[in-house]
């Protein structure tokens, strides 16, 4: 297999794409419509393409860096995973981390000196993530405050999206509660897939790998989750442009659906009830997304 072949695998395996692909678009079009809310998808520009590179390269190069940080234990538990059964090396990882990182730079680069300084501080957070902030034996036991810390780089990349966007700073933005909240927003979303996927039935839970619902018990687990959602629910309500009454009931569907989804895992405690309930997690982010987006086009 050539390098080329194996990275391909790699990608279809660790970062399918489809699915990944889909998020990115609609994450990138939301943030597109909150700052131009006029703007229809026909309208896509080469400066949206770029920017639409740079992002799926800095997701890309975070599953790099859970590969390499995820390592010791994957051989214990997930021998099948590409680094593991040695698909890549890390020597692979390393320059891929890099290849990305000049990606971003190069993308963030043509619109301009902030839009540049605010990639660089998102991929600075996102290498102080690489390093678990120099405190790995510290910050590693305690599941929730590792993922709290590690979810708020999508906040700090909406900042750079939005710099991308108005060519403002980040000093500017900062004084925009429309950006600031929506940021915000997608931070508690992605808590809802990262909560939401290390979830499980008591029969599926695995020696020594830590769960939220090993850790806060099925009904502590859900608080977790929902509690994002419903945050992140209002918290978008505020935003110019759009169908209110439209966001407002969408995005209440969507926690109906949550909550009973969420009910039926606590009460029966099955690994069916669980799996469909890490399913919509982990779709709730596109969904609500998709939501957001029709509320902007929809009259």
């Amino acid at each position: 297999m050539t390098k080329a072949q194996a990275w391909c695998q790699f990608t279809k395996e660790r970062f399918e794409p489809w699915s990944h692909l889909t998020m990115i678009l609609v994450f990138l079009f939301a943030h597109i419509l909150v700052v131009n809310p006029v703007k229809t998808i026909f309208a896509t520009s080469m400066n949206d393409i770029v920017l639409l590179i740079g992002i799926i390269a800095f997701y890309f190069k975070l599953r790099l860096y859970d590969e390499v940080k995820d390592y010791e234990l994957d051989v214990v538990i997930n021998k099948t995973r590409p680094l593991p059964r040695g698909l890549l090396t890390h020597k692979d990882m390393y320059r891929g981390m890099l290849a990305c990182i000049i990606i971003e730079l190069i993308c963030f680069a043509t619109q301009g000196t902030q839009s540049l300084i605010t990639a660089i501080i998102a991929i600075l957070y996102s290498l102080l993530m690489y390093k678990e902030f120099f405190i790995p034996e510290k910050i590693r036991p305690y599941l929730t405050t590792y993922a709290l810390c590690h979810t708020i780089v999508t906040t700090i990349l909406s900042f750079a999206i939005f710099s991308f966007l108005t060519q403002a700073s980040l000093w500017e933005i900062l004084k925009e509660p429309t950006l600031v909240s929506f940021a915000f927003a997608n931070w508690l979303l992605f808590n809802i897939f990262e909560f939401g996927r290390k979830t499980f039935a008591s029969t599926e839970e695995r020696d020594g790998v830590d769960t939220y619902s090993s850790l806060f018990g099925r009904p502590g687990a859900v608080m977790l989750v929902v509690s994002q959602a419903v945050i992140a629910h209002f918290m978008v309500l505020s935003l110019k442009g759009v169908n209110g009454a439209f966001l407002m009931w969408g995005s209440g569907a969507l926690l109906l659906i949550l909550g009973l989804l969420s009910l039926t895992y606590i009460m029966t405690n099955r690994p069916s009830a669980a799996k469909a309930y890490r399913m919509f997690s982990s779709v709730y982010i596109i969904a609500f997304y998709l939501i957001l987006i029709l509320a902007h086009i929809i009259p």
